[in-house]
């Protein structure tokens, strides 16, 4: 575990790069997220890395570096599952289930949205359930697999109207909506 004056360095680190997002400077985010993860390396504590991974991964995201982003999921998500965090691993599989839909990687990221279902089920997790019903949705949208796609859709709708989540649950309805007027099969 890292000592005070080192988290207070490396929660600076997060800090900063979180800033840098919301000012929309996304190479300052990841700039500050790779310091922070170099100073987790000196003084390892894998519930911080994970976290750094997972900012690390949506800014890389962001400037279109897909295959890094990758690996940073994939990575906090090894760590999220060695310390027990069930939760963080679902959310990280949603993630690499993103970017390989990104990258029209269709089957990995059923497979990886799957993951992330059955583990926000079993926890109870209703809105990262929902989450997964809608990517499942879009992926089957994307392979034109119309009938398929609607049932996730319209479980999704169903699941955010009954949290409600007015819109996600409009986005679904949006989706619903594209599939059964534009005819896809």
């Amino acid at each position: 575990m890292a000592g005070p004056n080192r988290i207070e360095e490396i929660d600076a680190c997060n800090d900063a790069g979180r800033l840098c997002i919301e000012n929309g400077d996304l190479e300052g985010a990841c700039d500050a997220f790779s310091r922070g993860l170099d100073l987790l390396e000196k003084s390892p504590d894998a519930k911080r890395l994970a976290v750094f991974l997972n900012n690390l991964g949506h800014v890389l995201v962001g400037l279109d570096r897909r295959d890094d982003a990758l690996e940073r999921f994939q990575e906090a998500g090894r760590l999220c599952e060695s310390f027990g965090d069930r939760m963080g691993l679902a959310w990280q599989l949603g993630n690499v289930g993103s970017v390989y839909r990104d990258k029209e990687e269709h089957q990995a990221a059923l497979e990886s949205y799957s993951k992330a279902l059955a583990i926000f089920e079993e926890q109870g997790e209703s809105i990262g359930t929902a989450d997964q019903y809608s990517n499942i949705g879009y992926i089957h949208a994307r392979k034109r697999e119309r009938e398929t796609a609607l049932k996730w859709f319209q479980k999704a709708k169903a699941l955010y109207e009954s949290l409600g989540q007015e819109r996600k649950a409009s986005l679904a309805e949006q989706n619903i909506q594209i599939l059964t007027s534009s005819g896809i099969t």
